[in-house]
């Protein structure tokens, strides 16, 4: 059994520097740390006009996001529509961020970004996992993680901050992976991927 799992971005993701910029315009440089307070001073600041795809009717869903949820998070528009607020979508993130511990927001150069060559598993690996089908009539289980634009996905079982069902824990995943004598964990990077999604893995066995 081979179960892949797959980082995948789109290019105006929280952690992109495209999804930010300063009072002139420039975009953050690639492993600029935004903390909380650089998001409530204005120092870095969110683009409005994110939208989730025609296939997502929301990228938060409240009762996933939980208690405690900031009245300036939403507006209403002209027409009665609610409206995310994203600068207030940002000071929350980067708040629950900070709480937990782990990570600051750290922004990334563009990398695995959905339908483009980086995205893809290397052409070794990939041929052999071709293969490896071919002759065992089993078939690569793959796992899309990363596709939320407002939330990072270190651990391809867990959002950093679960904003979605999508991005919740997915204990469907882990009951699946028990059911294996034994799990071989391998891939990039380790420092966050394999690491987290190791660590999630460990946290809930068995």
């Amino acid at each position: 059994r081979i179960v892949a799992t797959m980082d995948s971005h789109h290019p105006l993701h929280i952690a992109h520097p495209s999804f930010w910029s300063d009072g002139q315009g420039n975009l953050p440089e690639p492993f600029t740390v935004i903390s909380m307070e650089d998001v409530v001073e204005g120092r870095w600041i969110p683009r409005e006009d994110v939208k989730p795809s025609a296939r997502e009717s929301l990228l938060i869903e409240d009762d996933i996001l939980g208690g405690g949820i900031p009245s300036e998070l939403y507006s209403t528009d002209e027409t009665g529509n609610r409206q995310l607020n994203m600068k207030q979508w940002c000071i929350e993130y980067t708040r629950r961020l900070e709480a937990k511990g782990k990570f600051s927001l750290m922004i990334w150069p563009e990398h695995c970004l959905v339908g483009t060559e980086g995205q893809t598993v290397v052409t070794t690996i990939c041929d052999a996992m071709m293969e490896w089908s071919r002759k065992t009539g089993g078939s690569v289980e793959w796992v899309n993680k990363g596709q939320n634009l407002l939330t990072e996905n270190y651990s391809a079982l867990c959002a950093e901050v679960p904003v979605t069902k999508k991005t919740s824990f997915d204990y469907e995943l882990l009951e699946s992976l028990k059911t294996s004598e034994k799990l071989i964990m391998c891939g990039q990077a380790l420092s966050h991927c394999v690491q987290y999604t190791v660590r999630d893995i460990a946290d809930h066995w068995p």
